[in-house]
């Protein structure tokens, strides 16, 4: 009997199996049929349309031009003009549609060349040709034979443009533009391809008559959703639009095909030699070969050659590009310190008292300062970066290939850590990870080996306690103390709601648990506030954060009150409601290496604070003057004599807010830590 059940098990387990093998099988006969219709589709659309299309354009095509232009200077720049009239000489009518503002001058300049609208400098280039197709519509623009919308990021012509025009098979196309995109995987996570396809980039995109009389044209923009952001802009439109029409069976092509090595923005000159009539501003960027390390490549700039090319064999105003050159030697001499946020907020806590406080400090202190999360990092957001500084974050590749970078160029990178969560000898100590499952457990060792990896590619360290810089030293030969201070907002926020004492007889202790691994540091002060709730009926304990009740607590009813997470910028009105902050550690090495936050924050409210005699509490801490101390066996004596003596109650707590005002604000901090 007990054969036949194992054996009817494992028939049903192999039955299991086959079921999804068929049904993957399935689901990949439906991919490919749908794949297969859509092919059929389009190249019986393409048929159709090759058929029809009527782009014999007598004696010359009839166009319209929707110029886009963003100005981040303070007037109209030169290379926008001259590019702006080259092409109304070629078009019929001209609208132009700036993002921002201009000046008077500027717009009065415009006008003389076509139609000026300003509107929101909002959705990028997309947004404002959407918005004027939508605003001229489809019976206004069927009167055209070729829409060109080209937005401002074009310098030139350097070829003349009725000529470029005319090498193009208008009669084979429906769109064309200057030059292709490559083929990638989709950076944005927005195309609705999956993937980025090979497309035409759309600083410059010409509409021939067979796609601009179609409704689908138009349909397209108007479904086209925001484009706020730049992700939004690359993948709802520019790496999109080419193969959603293409897939409708719409011809396109490019004067440069060329799409290896970004070629429009690295080879600026070899496109010039292949036919393009126009250079990318960025490319300019790339004036020597420096340029190209942020961007983890080794080229040689074609730029010299350029500006030879250009003043040789064009009629173009060499001093343009000269000047503009001279814009980007500019930027790349203005340094900024790069705080790249490796955990991106996910603790505000850790991001707000490591990243942003320590860049407030920083600009303070007279830097300029670039905060990026991990996540949005890019190589060249370190190209103009004098220091970097790498708050919690693991060893990914672009981190390991920023220090290679960082090191060749002479940049320095700190690695900037306040826990002890580097080293796996030190978090087993946690009576959360101990209570992990073996895989948990697992991720999490792994995760912390990745913090004490990155911290060895770095080369020095920055962290917040004397205990962290103690066990730190054993790591790294250079470590700088950066103690955790409050921001401007945090003590402007505080000042309005300074604790007062009230009239009630009632004393208010507050326990702010933080995270969860604080449960075993209340359990430490339990015995004594279980006590000290019995002696004294007036005596509140206010819980608040992530923290579990414990029943023998609970148990006092009225006497404890709950307050559910608050945001930091209403921590201080909550801690202002109390008379007595708790801040109780465990012994341990890994508390001993804790901040002290908690009796900061408390004490920029004028809250006294009974914290454990250990660590950062007793560096910062003069027993009995601004704060008191307390061992594991003194928190009931401790916490009676503030419960029972107000006027020392006061007057610790005014001591300690004179002490954080004087010493550990944003703007108390004098010494520059970057520099030694």
């Amino acid at each position: 009997m007990k054969m036949r059940n194992i054996s009817k098990t494992q028939l049903l387990v192999k039955m299991k199996a086959v079921l999804r093998k068929i049904a993957q099988v399935l689901k990949k006969i439906v991919r490919f049929g749908k794949k297969a219709i859509l092919k059929l589709r389009c190249h019986i659309l393409r048929v159709f349309r090759d058929k029809f299309r009527d782009n014999n354009y007598l004696p010359r095509a009839k166009r319209i031009l929707i110029y886009n232009i963003f100005e981040g200077k303070d007037a109209l720049q030169e290379y926008k003009i001259i590019f702006l009239e080259a092409l109304a000489k070629i078009v019929d009518e001209a609208h132009i549609v700036v993002n921002g503002e201009l000046s008077q001058s500027d717009v009065e300049r415009l006008e003389k060349i076509g139609k000026v609208t300003l509107r929101e400098n909002k959705g990028y280039d997309v947004a404002a040709f959407r918005g004027e197709i939508l605003n001229l519509g489809q019976e206004r623009l069927k009167e055209y034979d070729q829409l060109l919308l080209v937005n401002d990021t074009n310098i030139g012509p350097f070829k003349d443009l009725e000529t470029v025009f005319s090498t193009i098979d208008s009669k084979s196309l429906d769109f064309w533009g200057v030059s292709l995109g490559e083929i990638q995987p989709d950076f944005t996570g927005l195309n609705p391809f999956g993937y980025i396809p090979e497309h035409i980039q759309t600083y410059f995109l010409v509409i021939e008559r067979s796609l601009l009389h179609q409704k689908s044209f138009y349909r397209y923009w108007e479904k086209l959703g925001d484009t706020d952001s730049r992700q939004k802009a690359i993948g709802k439109h520019e790496t999109f639009f080419t193969k959603h029409f293409a897939n409708l069976g719409f011809r396109y092509d490019a004067l440069i095909r060329d799409t290896t090595d970004s070629a429009m923005y690295i080879h600026p000159l070899r496109v010039l030699n292949q036919g393009s009539p126009l250079i990318k501003y960025s490319a300019l960027s790339n004036y020597n070969d420096a340029q190209f390390i942020w961007q983890g490549l080794e080229r040689q700039s074609e730029i010299p050659e350029l500006i030879s090319y250009i003043e040789e064999k064009t009629d173009y105003p060499v001093e343009i590009i000269t000047n503009i050159i001279d814009d980007f030697k500019k930027k790349s001499e203005k340094k900024y310190v790069l705080i790249i946020d490796g955990v991106e907020n996910i603790i505000p806590q850790c991001t707000r008292y490591r990243v942003l406080n320590k860049a407030e400090q920083l600009e303070k202190l007279g830097y300029d300062v670039k905060v990026v999360n991990l996540s949005k990092l890019q190589l060249l957001d370190c190209k103009g970066a004098s220091h970097i500084i790498i708050y919690r974050a693991p060893d990914l590749p672009i981190l390991s290939q920023v220090c290679q970078l960082a090191n060749k160029t002479g940049v320095p990178v700190f690695y900037d850590i306040d826990d002890l969560v580097f080293d796996t000898k030190y978090t087993d100590q946690l009576a959360y990870t101990q209570g992990l499952s073996t895989a948990d457990k697992n991720d999490y060792d792994e995760s912390v080996r990745g913090y004490g990896r990155m911290l060895d590619k770095c080369d020095a360290v920055i962290t917040s306690t004397n205990q962290l810089a103690k066990e730190l030293r054993n790591y790294k030969s250079t470590v700088i103390l950066n103690r955790n201070v409050l921001s401007q907002e945090l003590v402007e926020i505080s000042q309005k709601t300074l604790h007062v004492e009230r009239d009630d007889n009632k004393v208010r202790m507050g326990y702010f648990s933080g995270s969860i691994t604080h449960n075993e540091n209340f359990e430490m002060i339990k015995p004594a506030i279980i006590s000290l709730l019995k002696e004294y009926k007036n005596l509140e304990l206010h819980l608040a954060g992530h923290l579990d009740i414990p029943e023998d607590i609970a148990c006092f009813g009225e006497q404890i009150v709950t307050h559910p997470y608050v945001d930091w910028r209403e921590l201080p009105k909550l801690i202002s409601s109390i008379d007595i902050n708790l801040a109780p550690l465990v012994q341990s090495t890994f508390n001993e290496a804790k901040s002290e936050i908690k009796w900061l924050e408390a004490a920029a409210v004028k809250v006294s604070t009974v914290a454990s005699k250990i660590g950062s509490f007793e560096d910062m801490i003069e027993d009995g003057i601004d704060g008191v101390l307390a061992s594991e066996t003194e928190w009931k004596e401790k916490l009676e004599r503030l419960i029972v003596d107000k006027d020392f109650r006061i007057q610790i707590a005014e001591n300690a807010y004179q002490s954080v005002m004087t010493n550990s604000t944003t703007s108390a901090i004098k010494k520059n830590f970057l520099e030694g």
